[in-house]
């Protein structure tokens, strides 16, 4: 397989992991825990919708340009971007490890994730010098 079918097959895990992230927090309905945040007002915060474009969609654009552009020059681009990423999942992870009340399933998903994130970034890295 090809590294860059590789790297779009990557970045659809992390999709799939940020999913997951969600729906456990969300899931802690059915345990009975308020996942309500303090002072909300029922309103989708514009951070919200920032976050959402920038882990789910704009991911799937990379997919796509990784999968029809081929360039050298959009490969470059590409792997900075992945290790851009990589850096915001490890942040993530770390904000993660730092709550008081740490979640085991979070953290091991997240350390899951910044695993295959290090993966697309050898991907992209290794698309880069294949001929």
């Amino acid at each position: 397989m090809k590294h860059i079918h590789k790297a779009a097959i990557l970045w659809l895990i992390i999709i799939i992991g940020m999913i997951l992230h969600f729906n456990y927090n969300v899931g802690k309905i059915f345990y009975g825990i308020d996942v309500v945040g303090e002072n909300e007002t029922g309103q989708i915060p514009n951070s919200t919708h920032t976050i959402r474009g920038l882990f789910y969609h704009l991911p799937i654009i990379w997919i796509l340009i990784t999968i029809y552009i081929a360039n050298k020059f959009v490969k470059i681009g590409l792997c900075i971007l992945s290790f851009v990423y990589t850096i915001a999942h490890a942040m993530h992870l770390f904000g993660e490890y730092m709550k008081p009340e740490r979640d085991i399933s979070q953290l091991s998903l997240l350390f899951l994730v910044l695993i295959v994130s290090f993966l697309l970034n050898y991907e992209y890295y290794k698309s880069i010098n294949e001929k």
